[in-house]
């Protein structure tokens, strides 16, 4: 199985300041944990590639929705431009005996840039994984299948993760 990555701390070890807050969602139709992080400094900028996507200013937006295999991942600029939606395919989204929200990440990963291209990412790790037995064929399968379901509800779309976005972006407090 991949990392698990829990709310509001995947990539703490690049952010040195930060306010932030989990809540729970409970709308008709949008259910899950969302966090949203406002980073004031960073120990380094993080890039990716030509891409920077943490240094001081960002935010991140992160959604976990119920009975999925998919978490959501936003990133804003110090302007509040969207860098990237990202998004991990997931064993599962759960909660801890602590409380806290996270996911069990499937090694594939979906990208969606501002301009609607659509980059899917870490097949290499996934099919690596399979063959390493660190997955089943079983989890395998549904990586592909969740990404599938993705691209055929019309998630991977630029016009649906503005309102999606907006949507969680209005229910924090920060």
């Amino acid at each position: 199985m991949g990392k698990r990555k829990y709310l509001g701390k995947v990539n703490e070890h690049y952010i040195k300041n930060s306010k932030s807050e989990i809540i729970r969602v409970d709308e008709q139709d949008i259910k899950g944990y969302a966090s949203f992080i406002k980073i004031k400094e960073v120990h380094r900028p993080c890039m990716v590639g030509n891409i920077c996507i943490y240094d001081n200013g960002y935010k991140e937006l992160c959604f976990l929705p119920d009975d999925e295999h998919w978490t959501l991942w936003a990133l804003y600029d110090d302007k509040g431009d969207i860098i990237e939606w990202y998004f991990d395919i997931t064993r599962k989204n759960a909660v801890d005996e602590y409380g806290n929200p996270y996911c069990d990440d499937l090694y594939l990963d979906a990208a969606l840039m501002p301009d609607g291209q659509i980059i899917i990412l870490d097949e290499d790790e996934l099919k690596d994984a399979l063959d390493n037995d660190k997955i089943t064929q079983n989890e395998f399968d549904m990586a592909y299948d969740a990404l599938d379901k993705l691209k055929e509800n019309n998630i991977l779309n630029v016009k649906y993760m503005e309102m999606l976005c907006s949507r969680l972006r209005s229910l924090f407090a920060i």
